[in-house]
């Protein structure tokens, strides 16, 4: 596992936590390819191009041999079990919480919170933190852009607390060109969460202090 500070390397890609990457340093698209195989498929003649991970992401061969050996020689539940391979595969688990920390610069392991998916991750964070921070007359703000999994959590999370989830009509080719319409939306100091995963903006959402 790497100490504090260094580089974690994927293969023949190269990814560093944002803090000590160079300003500026770009990264080899051609290796970060090379270390996922489907992305040496073709489809229809032509190299996969492959855009839908915020459906199912693929997976670096480091990945797949990480999981394959992990079922081949130490698959066992954690946490639950005292056991010599129950307490190796927590022991394994747990490194990789603390190695994830230390990538993301998070300034405790327990900070990290591992699950399925996108969709989990919004519905916990709704369901958790929604519920004890929002109340009547709270705002949160969405966008049309956002896919279903990023909208319907915080709208359910609206009804049930009786917030106000405001959308604003946000089209990607004029994205800054509408943003002047949550001015319109917002109700002045009542904006508690701003849910967002769209990646195609060219700059930030307008803020108040």
């Amino acid at each position: 596992m790497p100490e504090t500070g260094e580089s974690v390397r994927g293969g023949s890609g190269l990814l560093e936590p944002a803090s000590s990457a160079a300003p500026g340093r770009l990264f080899s698209v051609d290796a970060i390819r090379r270390d996922f195989p489907i992305l040496g498929t073709t489809v229809r003649g032509r190299p996969l191009v492959y855009l839908d991970n915020a459906a199912t992401s693929q997976k670096p061969q480091t990945v797949i041999d990480a999981i394959s050996r992990f079922y081949a020689t130490g698959n066992a539940n954690i946490h639950r079990g005292v056991y010599a391979l129950s307490e190796q595969a927590t022991v394994a688990y747990d490194q990789a919480r603390l190695r994830v920390a230390r990538f993301l610069g998070a300034s405790s392991p327990a900070e990290i919170v591992f699950t399925r998916g996108t969709t989990e991750a919004i519905n916990l964070v709704a369901q958790s933190w929604g519920r004890a921070q929002l109340r009547r007359g709270d705002e949160i703000l969405v966008t049309a852009m956002e896919h279903h999994s990023n909208l319907i959590p915080w709208q359910l999370i609206a009804e049930q607390t009786g917030e106000r989830a405001a959308q604003y009509d946000a089209q990607m080719e004029r994205v800054e060109a509408r943003l002047e319409a949550i001015e319109q939306i917002v109700t002045d100091g009542n904006v508690q969460a701003a849910a967002e995963i769209d990646a195609f903006r060219t700059s930030p959402l307008p803020t108040r202090s």
